[in-house]
């Protein structure tokens, strides 16, 4: 009886260590029939295990390493290969165009410039002489033009009052000037003011000869005087004896 329980024991314990033998077998059997990987990776997706057809996507820009597989691909996907370390990239593109352009104008413009008259294309008289009240007179001289097409006069003539012994050059205006055109024929004026000797002035000077000179011009045309004598304020700050610019 003794050895009839010994017997039964000792198969208990014979199939209990079969099957455990058996359950071993197949889980390791199943271990070795699933591959084993890890992957890391930052802003993509891991690489398939090797001999896995599946492509592992990558994402723009992120890059991962794994135990097995390799590969790089621009647009974002990546196949795997031999042991190694894979990154994905994508790229991008800018597209359009910038462009700076200037202004422009079209057509044509023309801006009309009128030169200067010229001494030798004036003609100089008296316009308007001894008009004036009380001792301040005035005298106006007159600049034709003769050239046969536009000119323009800007600024002050020269005026020297002179006689056999003395000349005088005589001092401008506070006004300001502006800028005259001349068309063929016409003329402008510049007016000398002057003073006239009262009964107590002894200090006169009576001209012969005024001497005029164009504005901006070197040349010179002498004109008779008919005024008769001035006070000589040569010396003076603000003298009463003076001369306009051309076109008053």
């Amino acid at each position: 009886m003794s050895k009839l329980r010994n017997h039964r024991t000792n198969a208990r314990r014979t199939a209990l260590a079969t099957t455990g033998a058996a359950a071993l077998l197949a889980l390791l059997t199943a271990c070795n029939g699933t591959a084993s990987g890890s992957v890391s990776a930052d802003g993509g997706t891991a690489a398939p295990a090797a001999g896995d057809s599946t492509a592992a996507a990558g994402s723009t820009g992120g890059s991962g390493s794994g135990s097995s597989g390799s590969g790089s691909a621009n647009g974002g996907s990546a196949s795997g290969g031999s042991s190694g370390t894979g990154t994905s990239s994508g790229s991008s593109a800018t597209g359009g165009s910038s462009a700076s352009g200037g202004s422009s104008s079209g057509g044509s413009s023309a801006t009309g410039s009128v030169a200067a008259c010229q001494a030798s294309q004036l003609s100089y008289s008296w316009a308007d002489p001894g008009s004036g009240t009380g001792q301040q007179k005035h005298a106006v001289v007159a600049f034709t033009n003769k050239s046969g097409h536009s000119c323009t006069m800007y600024g002050f003539p020269g005026v020297d009052l002179v006689n056999s012994g003395q000349q005088w050059s005589l001092q401008r205006t506070n006004a300001t000037p502006r800028r005259v055109t001349l068309a063929s024929g016409a003329s402008a004026n510049v007016t000398i003011t002057f003073l006239v000797p009262a009964q107590d002035d002894s200090a006169t000077f009576t001209p012969t000869t005024v001497v005029v000179t164009a504005p901006n011009q070197r040349t010179s045309y002498d004109l008779p005087w008919h005024g008769g004598a001035v006070v000589l304020q040569d010396g003076a700050t603000h003298p009463g004896t003076y001369i306009s610019p051309v076109g008053e």
